[in-house]
C-alpha cells in the first residue's frame, strides 16, 4: 500500500524537515491510525495536519484522522514495520549518499586519518598524544577504571615483579593540567551506582586527592545502565582527536596476535565482563572535523552537572594556542563527518528529539551497496537494520555481505536478540543466502610443552562498516537498536531493567527516544576505506601483510556457492565472500584434524540449517560441535587467564 503523497510533504513541514522529530511524528501517527481511536500528537505535528485537513480534534487535547484512505495507510505501516517507522525517511528521498543529510554536523574536507587497530596500537599513541597536549585536553569516558588500568608498559610485566613501568591515563591528564593545558572530563555516571560499568567514584577520588587546586575540570552526565554515555572522544588541542573502540578497562588491552595469554591484560576484576582475547578499532582525526568532535564533547559538558571533586564548574572555552601556529595546509584530503546518536527527551538544548545520524548514514550507504558489505560489530540485534540489509540484498543481484560478529554477547538479553536477529537475516535472504557470509573470530595456539592445542574465542568490540570500497564508518555504535534507533531494553522492559527502576535506577523514558551516546566517524575516501579493510582482513584472515595480493581485487564469480555453515566447505562462487570462505574452511580442516593443526586463520564460519542457528550455538562447545569439531583433543577455553603485576606471574 502506497501513502498518500502529501503525508511526507505535511509531517516533514509540521517537524521541519527534521527526520528524528518527522519520524516520531509518523510513529504517533501509525499508532493513533492503528488503534483507530483518537490519541496525542505533538502540538506542532498536529497543528499543521489538522491545518491540511488530516486530523480534527476530537476533544480534551485528542485527535481523530478525516482521511480515511490516510488512516488506512499509516495503519498497514505501523502493523508490518512497527518500530522502523520512527526514523522513516519520505519516499522521495534519495538515500543513496552515505551521509546524513538532515542531521548532525556536515561533512568536512581536508581531514586526515589514521586507523589504529587494537588498543595496544590506540591507547599509547593517545597517552603519547596526551603527555604533547600544551593548550587543552577535552573527552568524554564511558569507563576509566583507576587505579587499574594501564594503556602502555615500559616493560614486560612477566617475571618483574613490583610496580610495573607503565603508563596511566589519569596521571598524564593531570600531568596536562599541571603543565597549563585546560583539561576537562565528561564522566559517564550509570545508575543504579552499584553497576559494573560506574566509575565516576574511584576517578572522582582520584583528582580529589591529587588534584586539589581542581585544576582537572569534572563534570558527571547521570544516565541509566542501558542508556549511557558509549561514545569514547578525547579532543587534544583542538588540533587531533581520538574515537577509542574500548572502555578503559585492563582486560580489553590487547595486540594483533589476540594471544591466548597475554600478561598486559592483567588480573579479572569483578567489572570484568569479555574474559576473553578483544579485537578493537580506534580513530585518529586531524582536520577540521576534530572541531565537529570537540562540539560533541561540549555538548554533553553543558548537560552534565558538576562533580563533587571540583568546587566549581570550570568554564569550556576554547582552546588557545600558547603560540598562534603559522598558516599550513589542511593535514589531509580526506572527507568525513562526524554521525551521532543522541538521547532525545530534551536532554540537549537545541535536539530535542536527538539525533540518528548514525542509523541514517548506515541507511544510506546500504541502499547504494552494490559490490560487497561488510560488518565487523560486537552485536547485530537490531531488526529494523537487518531488513534493511535483506532489501539491500534482495535489490543488487551481486551484492555480498560478510558479517564477523559474536558468538557470545556480554550484554543480558542480548544473546536470544542476537539469535533472532541473525535468523531473521537468514531467513529473510531465502535463496540469496548464497552471497552472505557470517563468521566469528579465534585465538588458537599450541603453548610450547603442552600436548593439546588452546582455543578462546576473541571479542569482536570493533564497530566498523565498510560498503563497495567506497565508504567506511568506525565509532563506538553497536548494531543494536539502543546505538542506532531506540532503547530496546526501555521498549521490552526486561527484569534487570525493572530491578534498576527499583534501585532508584533513572529510567529512560520513552523507549523511542531513549538512545546511548554514540559517536562514529563516516568517510567517502575509496583509498582509505580499502586500506581499512586490508589492514582488517590480513589479521582476520590470516594473511602476510595488508598488501598481499588477494587482498587487492577479489576473485572473479564462478556460480553462487553454498551458504557459509551449510557444511558445503568453501561454497565455491567469487567475490570477497570466496577468499573469506577459503580461509574459514581451512580453518575449520585444522580444527577438525585428529591433531588438531593450528592455521593462519582466526575465523570460523557461524553454524546455521536452512537459516536456524543451532541451540546452544551461544557456548563455546555447542558451537565448535556444530561445526563438525570434536573439542575433546582441543582446550577449549572459556576465558583467559588472570595475572598479577604486583608478583609478576599468573594467579593461580
Amino acid at each position: 500500500m502506497h501513502r498518500p503523497p502529501d503525508i511526507d510533504a505535511v509531517i516533514g513541514s509540521a517537524c521541519g524537515d527534521d527526520p528524528v522529530a518527522a519520524g516520531t511524528a509518523r510513529r504517533l501517527l501509525a499508532r493513533l491510525a492503528a488503534a483507530s481511536r483518537p490519541g496525542p500528537l505533538p502540538d506542532r505535528a498536529a497543528r499543521a495536519l489538522v491545518a491540511a485537513g488530516l486530523l480534527r480534534r476530537a476533544g480534551d487535547g485528542a485527535y481523530s484522522f478525516t482521511d480515511e484512505r490516510a488512516r488506512a495507510c499509516l495503519a498497514e505501516m505501523w502493523r508490518t514495520r512497527g518500530p522502523a517507522a520512527l526514523t522513516a525517511f519520505p519516499l522521495a528521498t534519495d538515500l543513496a549518499s552515505g551521509w546524513a543529510v538532515a542531521q548532525g554536523p556536515a561533512p568536512t574536507t581536508g581531514n586526515a586519518v589514521e586507523f589504529l587497530i587494537d588498543n595496544e596500537a590506540a591507547w599509547g599513541r593517545l597517552a603519547e598524544d596526551v603527555r604533547a597536549a600544551r593548550s587543552s585536553v577535552r573527552a568524554m569516558l564511558f569507563m576509566l577504571d583507576v587505579p587499574h588500568v594501564r594503556v602502555a608498559f615500559g616493560r614486560d610485566p612477566m617475571g618483574n615483579p613490583g610496580p610495573a613501568e607503565a603508563v596511566r591515563l589519569e596521571d598524564e591528564l593531570l600531568g596536562a593540567a599541571r603543565r597549563g593545558a585546560d583539561v576537562r572530563l565528561v564522566l559517564n555516571h550509570v545508575t543504579p551506582p552499584v553497576s559494573p560499568a560506574n566509575t565516576s567514584w574511584p576517578l572522582e577520588r582520584y583528582f580529589r586527592e591529587n588534584d586539589p587546586d581542581g585544576l582537572v575540570g569534572l563534570r558527571r552526565l547521570a544516565t541509566p545502565q542501558t542508556l549511557p554515555i558509549h561514545g569514547k572522544v578525547v579532543v587534544v588541542d583542538g588540533r587531533v582527536a581520538y574515537l577509542v573502540g574500548s572502555v578503559f578497562a585492563q582486560e580489553y588491552f590487547d595486540g594483533r596476535r589476540h594471544a591466548v595469554d597475554e600478561p598486559r591484560r592483567g588480573h579479572l576484576r569483578w567489572r570484568s565482563s569479555v574474559r576473553a582475547p578483544v579485537h578493537d578499532v580506534s580513530l585518529r582525526v586531524e582536520g577540521p572535523a576534530v572541531a565537529d568532535l570537540d562540539a560533541t564533547v561540549r555538548l554533553h559538558w553543558d548537560a552534565a552537572r558538576p562533580s563533587r571533586a571540583t568546587p566549581s564548574a570550570a568554564s569550556y572555552a576554547p582552546p588557545r594556542p600558547a603560540v598562534p601556529p603559522p598558516p599550513s595546509p589542511p593535514p589531509g584530503r580526506t572527507e568525513l563527518q562526524v554521525t551521532r546518536t543522541l538521547h532525545g527527551a530534551r536532554r540537549y538544548p537545541g535536539l530535542p528529539a536527538g539525533e540518528t545520524g548514525i542509523y541514517e548514514s548506515y541507511l544510506r550507504a546500504l541502499e547504494s551497496a552494490e559490490d560487497f558489505v561488510y560488518l565487523e560489530n560486537q552485536y547485530l540485534t537490531c531488526p529494523e537494520l537487518v531488513d534493511a540489509l535483506v532489501r539491500a540484498m534482495r535489490r543488487a543481484p551481486a551484492l555480498q555481505l560478510v558479517l564477523l560478529t559474536n558468538l557470545r554477547p556480554d550484554v543480558p538479553y542480548y544473546t536470544g536478540w542476537q539469535r533472532r536477529a541473525l535468523e531473521r537475516l537468514l531467513a529473510g535472504l531465502g535463496e540469496h543466502r548464497t552471497r552472505a557470509g557470517v563468521y566469528t573470530l579465534w585465538s588458537h595456539e599450541r603453548a610450547p610443552g603442552v600436548e593439546r592445542t588452546r582455543l578462546i574465542r576473541t571479542h569482536v568490540h570493533s564497530k566498523v562498516a565498510i560498503v563497495d570500497d567506497a565508504w567506511f564508518t568506525v565509532g563506538s555504535a553497536n548494531l543494536d537498536s539502543l546505538s542506532l534507533s531506540h532503547g530496546q531494553h526501555e521498549l521490552h522492559r526486561p527484569m534487570p531493567v525493572r530491578l534498576a527502576r527499583l534501585l532508584r535506577g533513572a529510567s529512560g523514558g520513552d523507549p523511542w527516544q531513549a538512545r546511548a551516546t554514540e559517536v562514529n566517524v563516516s568517510c567517502r575516501d575509496g583509498e582509505a576505506a580499502a586500506r581499512l579493510r586490508r589492514d582488517l582482513w590480513a589479521e582476520h584472515l590470516g594473511l602476510p601483510s595488508p598488501d598481499d595480493p588477494r587482498l587487492t581485487a577479489p576473485r572473479a564469480s564462478a556460480g553462487n556457492g553454498a551458504g557459509d555453515g551449510e557444511g558445503a566447505g568453501n561454497g565455491g562462487g567469487g567475490g570477497w565472500l570466496a577468499l573469506w570462505r577459503e580461509r574459514a574452511a581451512l580453518k575449520l580442516a585444522g580444527l577438525r584434524a585428529p591433531d588438531p593443526e593450528v592455521t593462519e586463520p582466526r575465523v570460523l564460519p557461524y553454524p546455521h540449517r536452512d537459516g536456524r542457528l543451532p541451540d546452544g550455538s551461544h557456548r563455546e562447545h555447542a558451537h565448535l560441535r556444530a561445526l563438525g569439531i570434536d573439542p575433546e583433543p582441543i582446550d577449549v577455553l572459556t576465558r583467559f587467564r588472570s595475572f598479577s603485576f604486583r608478583q609478576g606471574a599468573w594467579k593461580p
